[in-house]
């Protein structure tokens, strides 16, 4: 199984030799690439796809491609940044692995320019186990990456041991570690999205794009919060693009 990983970035890291080819993209079915990453049409791989090779970027994607990608496969050492908005602005994603469905992590059909990074050495190395020797990405990263996208906080030292064990003596994955995570506890009661905690997050993304408190009006907002998953980022795009944010900024 190929290993995932996502990490949410306020502006890309990525360090990459940037060539913009959106305008030479189209669905098709090409040839996949030894390192890079394909987009698809539809989850779990289907439909039409388009290819980009690691060290290529799409600034913007073609007419009927944009916010229309629902699950992607990387190939060798390589690792996608995902855009919300065109020219890599807006939220944003990393992943290093296969997403057989964009859904699970609120990137479905969200997808508006991506780079495509080649990952150099410095991201694995070996660790003694009991079964052997593991040779990987450092487990502490990996851990540390699933408790911050799925539980939003740094790793206790507990969860760090445990799941550091998993991987070197019983070789989980990534996958695995972020699905256990899942079940826990403490994600089912973040994950219950209540009215309250809605208006939460449109009161926080009001103060932080508008610079007050939400009137009225923002009870679209809550509503998109409990019926589409929406998050403080998608609140706060929307927000940025009201007559008063322009008016304020420009």
């Amino acid at each position: 199984m190929t290993t995932r990983s996502i990490i949410v970035l306020g502006a890309s890291a990525a360090v990459l030799a940037l060539s913009s080819n959106a305008s030479a993209q189209r669905w098709g079915r090409e040839h996949t690439p030894s390192e890079g990453a394909c987009f698809y049409e539809d989850i779990d791989y289907g439909g039409n796809y388009f290819c980009v090779r690691a060290g290529e970027s799409l600034s913007s994607l073609a007419s009927g491609m944009n916010d229309h990608i629902s699950s992607m496969r990387v190939f060798g050492r390589s690792e996608v940044t995902v855009y919300n908005d065109k020219s890599f602005g807006g939220r944003s994603a990393r992943f290093g692995g296969d997403v057989r469905n964009l859904k699970n992590d609120n990137w479905n059909d969200k997808i508006s320019s991506l780079e495509v990074a080649r990952l150099h050495g410095g991201h694995g190395g070996q660790y003694g186990s009991s079964s052997g020797t593991y040779q990987g990405e450092n487990p502490d990263r990996i851990v540390r990456r699933a408790y911050q996208d799925i539980l939003n906080r740094e790793p206790d030292s507990s969860g760090m041991r445990m799941y550091r064990s998993h991987i070197i003596d019983d070789g989980w994955t990534e996958t695995q570690v972020r699905d256990a995570l899942r079940k826990s506890p403490e994600f089912r009661e973040q994950s219950t999205m209540t009215r309250e905690r809605a208006e939460d997050v449109v009161r926080r993304a009001y103060r932080a794009t508008l610079n007050r408190d939400p009137d009225s009006g923002s009870r679209a907002y809550v509503d998109h919060v409990l019926r589409d998953k929406w998050t403080q980022a998608d609140v706060e795009k929307e927000l940025r693009k009201s007559s008063e944010y322009h008016a304020a900024h420009h």
